[in-house]
C-alpha cells in the first residue's frame, strides 16, 4: 500500500490551463474522491497520477517516491476505466490474467490471483464467458477484477459507474465500498456525481476550473463549505442562496434582503458587508396555514410541489425571493397555498459576495 502526494501539479494544453498548482496528500489506505463538474480537470489529474498524461509542472510521489519519469506499468497502480476496456475476443479469465501473463508470472500464481479476485467479486461462474455475454455491471466487475489481480499499491477509478443505470450504480457503489474494506488499499476515485462522492469517500477533493476548492470529509464539505461553489455543488437538492447585507443588532446581527429580514448570530466584523446567505432545503421549515391562523414565521407562497416518495420539494416565493424547502411528504401543502416558513438559525452559512468565500 502507499500514499500519494501531489506537489504543484499544473497542466496546460496550449494556452488553455486545465490544472493550476494542485497540492494534495492522499494517505495510505485512504479512499479519496475527486469530484466536480465536467471539464474541471479531475480526470486529467487522475491520468497524471497514472502516468497516462504528462504534467506541465509539479511532482507526483507514490509511496514517497517521485514517479514523474516512470511509465504507468512501473508506478504500481491499477486503473479502472469508464468504458471497461475489455478485450472482446477474450474470456473473462483471459481478460483478468492478460497483464499477469505479459509480466511472465507463473501459471499457478496467475490462476490463484484470478480465482481470488473472482471470488471477492462473485464472478466465478462467468470466467469462461466473453464480454458480449455479460451485463454492464458484470463487465465492470471484470474490469475491477483485472485491476485487483495486479495487487497494486494504488487503485485509480475514472468514473467507473457512469455507464450503468441508476439501480446498478447504487449496487456497484456498495460493492466498491465493500471491496475497499476487504483490500484496505489506497483508492483515488473520479466522479461528477456528488452522491457517489458523499457515500464512498473518506475525504472529498472538490475541483472547479482546474483548482482545488476544498478537501475534507463528506460531513465537513457538506456542513462547512469553503465557498459558494462547494456549497452549491455538494448536496441534493442544492443549497439556497439569497443576496443581502448584514446590519448590527445589539449582540447579534440582522440579515436584510429585499423581501427577507432575519435575526442571525453575527460577527461584528461582518456588519454592513454585502453577503450571500446560504441555507440547505432541509433546514427550511414549513408549516401549513389554517384559514385565519396567524403565521409563526415568514409567510411564503407555494409555487410548485415535487413529490419524491417520503419527501417533497416545495418551491417557495417570499416577495421576489425564492427558496426551496425539502419537507416530509405528509405535510398537507399544495401549489397555490400560503405557508409559514422558518429557517434553522444554526444552519445558516454566510458567504462574502465578492469572493464567494465563507465568512
Amino acid at each position: 500500500m502507499a500514499s500519494v502526494t501531489l506537489h504543484g501539479i499544473g497542466k496546460s494544453f496550449g494556452d488553455t490551463e486545465v490544472l493550476s498548482q494542485v497540492d494534495l496528500e492522499v494517505a495510505d489506505r485512504e479512499f479519496l474522491v475527486f469530484v466536480g463538474p465536467s471539464g474541471c480537470g479531475k480526470s486529467t489529474l487522475l491520468r497524471i497520477i497514472a502516468g497516462l498524461e504528462e504534467a506541465s509542472g509539479g511532482d507526483v510521489l507514490i509511496g514517497g517516491q517521485r514517479v514523474n519519469d516512470r511509465s504507468p506499468r512501473d508506478r504500481e497502480i491499477a486503473m479502472v476505466f469508464q468504458d471497461y476496456a475489455l478485450y472482446p475476443h477474450m474470456t473473462v479469465e483471459e481478460n483478468m490474467s492478460f497483464g499477469l501473463r505479459l509480466r511472465g508470472l507463473p501459471q499457478g500464481e496467475i490462476r490463484a490471483r484470478v480465482s481470488q479476485a473472482a471470488g471477492i467479486l462473485q464472478i466465478m461462474p462467468l470466467l469462461k464467458r466473453t464480454p458480449r455475454q455479460l451485463s454492464g455491471g458484470q463487465r465492470q466487475r471484470v474490469a475491477i477484477g483485472r485491476a485487483i489481480v495486479r495487487k497494486p499499491k494504488v487503485f485509480l477509478f475514472d468514473e467507473p459507474l457512469s455507464n450503468l443505470d441508476a439501480k446498478l450504480r447504487e449496487e456497484m457503489r456498495v460493492e466498491i465500498a465493500k471491496l475497499h474494506q476487504k483490500l484496505r488499499t489506497t483508492v483515488i476515485y473520479v466522479t461528477h456525481d456528488q452522491i457517489e462522492a458523499m457515500t464512498l469517500a473518506n475525504r472529498i477533493a472538490i475541483l472547479n476550473k482546474g483548482r482545488l476548492q476544498q478537501v475534507g470529509a463528506p460531513e465537513e464539505v457538506f456542513g462547512q463549505p469553503a465557498n459558494t461553489f462547494v456549497a452549491g455543488f455538494i448536496g441534493s437538492p442544492t443549497m439556497n442562496f439569497v443576496d443581502g447585507a448584514i446590519e448590527a443588532n445589539g449582540t447579534g446581527a440582522i440579515f436584510r434582503a429585499k423581501t427577507l429580514c432575519l435575526n442571525i448570530p453575527g460577527d461584528a466584523a461582518a456588519h454592513g458587508a454585502s453577503v450571500i446567505l446560504g441555507i440547505r432545503p432541509d433546514h427550511v421549515w414549513v408549516s401549513a396555514l389554517e384559514e385565519g391562523q396567524a403565521a409563526q414565521g415568514i409567510v411564503a407562497d407555494v409555487e410548485v410541489v415535487e413529490l419524491l416518495g417520503s419527501k417533497k420539494n416545495l418551491h417557495l416565493l417570499i416577495g421576489d425571493t425564492r427558496l426551496l424547502a425539502s419537507v416530509d411528504a405528509s405535510i398537507p401543502v399544495r401549489a397555490g397555498d400560503s405557508v409559514s416558513v422558518r429557517l434553522k438559525t444554526g444552519a445558516i452559512r454566510l458567504f462574502d459576495k465578492a469572493s464567494g468565500n465563507r465568512l
